[in-house]
């Protein structure tokens, strides 16, 4: 049992001392920590916790080592996720603790992992085959959870700080060709799916993300059709605005004639699903339904309809950057045309 008595108060705040046995020693362990007593309580109770399940050592210093398992940080750090992220992200993470816990187990103390295992799980995934974007990726929110571990007290370093980032490379944009639309919409409309015909187009005419353009993120409140722009909630809540082109009124006002109660009112994964469908009808390979949204913008940049830094703003990259990795053959091939017309011009 521990106990807690207030000692100091001072202009840096209260101090609050706790006591308590250690359970194989039986020494006397005084702990002062400088905080609310809300939050004084809150370590009291870990302590008690930490007692319980054997979780804690005294160093040769006397100071109290708490042994916190990579287990005791992922059941934390998945609740504090569930109540502070978006599904889409905390099902993400489950990719990577799935894969992190699969390599190193459940019940290694945090302390005990440092830069050469996160290193060994690095070159452990790209053996797998991954892509070195993905792992990087996985790294990333490795690297968010340690993080947190630290900011909780679970862990006294981050041990993917320091570790070297598999290199990207290229990337290699899979957008669809004038001919592959064309196929495309046609199947759709054989098909007689013509609320998705609609929605394929919406997608192709506005660079929206999947979910960009499906309830419950975008509903008629996200349509100003007076002012011919859409409003799109993005990652991490960035908002965005994209103007309504006439190919994307006639669609708009068509639905909303209709009484639809949404403008395109489908479900994620059924959408996924029904696009990977349509692609296999006409022999569409190495496609998925991100690829349209790279249409729109490939197809701006090619056809000299806008430049880098409009092609960013309207797919809500965070950075020019970030739009320049995917475009870069379509920008070199652009560059290559702009100064042969030099000759022209000379």
């Amino acid at each position: 049992m521990a106990t807690i008595k207030e000692i100091y108060r001072k202009k840096r705040g209260v101090g609050y001392q706790i006591n308590f046995t250690h359970p194989n020693t039986k020494r006397q362990v005084r702990k002062v920590v400088w905080c609310s007593k809300k939050d004084a309580i809150k370590i009291q109770k870990q302590i008690e916790l930490d007692i319980a399940f054997g979780r804690f050592n005294i160093e040769n210093n006397g100071q109290v080592v708490i042994s916190f398992t990579w287990s005791d940080l992922e059941i934390k750090y998945k609740r504090f996720s569930k109540a502070n992220k978006s599904p889409k992200t905390v099902k993400r993470e489950q990719f990577v603790f799935n894969a992190f816990n699969a390599f190193i187990g459940k019940n290694v103390k945090l302390n005990d992992i440092n830069n050469e295992k996160i290193e060994c799980f690095r070159d452990h995934r790209l053996s797998l085959g991954k892509k070195p974007a993905s792992v990087a990726l996985d790294m990333w929110h490795l690297k968010v959870v340690f993080n947190k571990g630290l900011e909780w007290k679970y862990c006294s370093i981050n041990p993917v700080v320091g570790v070297k980032m598999p290199p990207a490379g290229i990337i290699k944009v899979r957008f669809l060709h004038k001919d592959e639309i064309n196929d495309l919409l046609a199947v759709i409309e054989k098909d007689g799916n013509l609320s998705f015909k609609h929605l394929v187009i919406a997608y192709l005419n506005t660079g929206a993300r999947r979910t960009e353009l499906l309830p419950p993120l975008f509903t008629w409140n996200n349509v100003n059709l007076q002012d011919r722009k859409i409003l799109f909630q993005g990652k991490r809540d960035r908002k965005r605005y994209v103007p309504i082109n006439n190919t994307l009124l006639s669609i708009l006002l068509e639905n909303q004639e209709r009484g639809e109660r949404y403008p395109f009112d489908f479900k994620p994964d059924r959408v996924t699903q029904k696009i990977k469908e349509y692609y296999r009808a006409i022999g569409i390979e190495d496609a998925n339904l991100h690829s349209l949204r790279k249409t729109f913008g490939s197809l701006l940049l090619q056809n000299g309809a806008a430049d880098l830094f409009t092609v960013s703003k309207l797919l809500g990259h965070s950075t020019v950057t970030t739009t320049e990795k995917y475009y870069v053959d379509l920008l070199d091939k652009n560059f290559h045309e702009s100064v042969e017309r030099l000759t022209e011009i000379m």
